[in-house]
């Protein structure tokens, strides 16, 4: 997310869950304003939502399908809907009305969330794997089988790293690295590494 500065609202009930998300995003590269809000009524009455690129939404609270509908309305921000696997037919509900990721809880780590914030800044939509019941249930088409050597790459370039301390990471040259990552934007059919890397995300390969 280093093209540019993202703005971001998280509007979750749980002021633990609430301040974790916020002390993540705020430690990542890219990252302007966050604010933090427990309600729906707050959200509408704080200036800050009509200058958020992004707004991480509680599935759960009510009101949250209105929410989206009405703010998709007037802006162009988008919407991350998250929710624990017990409610999955919500986070359903949220990409339906126009949210363009679903995190579910229980899978949910820094790592994986920077990596769905840099998919939607590039233009993606990313909708992980997802469970109905105890059967697990892959939301997105399965992509391309990308090597172990082409995920690492794709993983640390997705970090921000560039090629030269990929390439000391790794111990590879760094003609290596761009060979590797040509490789990879061919594979994933991407005009450039930042649709690469949000085409990943998207279909769980990194």
């Amino acid at each position: 997310m280093t093209e540019r500065v993202t703005d971001v609202m998280v509007v979750e009930a749980h002021a633990v869950f609430r301040r974790g998300l916020v002390s993540c995003l705020e430690g990542f590269d890219g990252i302007g304003r966050v604010e933090a809000i427990g309600a729906i009524a707050q959200a509408w009455s704080h200036p800050g939502l009509g200058e958020a690129d992004v707004v991480v939404l509680d599935a759960t609270l009510d009101g949250a399908t209105g929410f989206i509908a009405s703010v998709l309305q007037f802006t162009d921000t988008r919407i991350v809907a998250l929710a624990a696997k017990d409610h999955i037919e919500r986070l359903a509900t949220l990409v339906d009305a126009g949210a363009v990721a679903a995190l579910v809880r229980d899978d949910l780590t820094p790592e994986r969330l920077e990596l769905s914030l840099r998919a939607i800044t590039a233009g993606a939509r990313t909708v992980p794997a997802t469970y109905r019941g105890d059967q697990r249930v892959t939301a997105v088409a399965a992509g391309p089988e990308l090597t172990t050597r082409e995920q690492r790459v794709l993983a640390l370039v997705a970090d921000g790293l560039p090629t030269r301390e990929i390439g000391e990471e790794l111990h590879y040259s760094e003609r290596t690295v761009k060979k590797v990552l040509g490789d990879v934007v061919v594979k994933l059919g991407a005009r450039s590494r930042s649709q690469a890397i949000a085409r990943a995300v998207r279909q769980g390969i990194i």
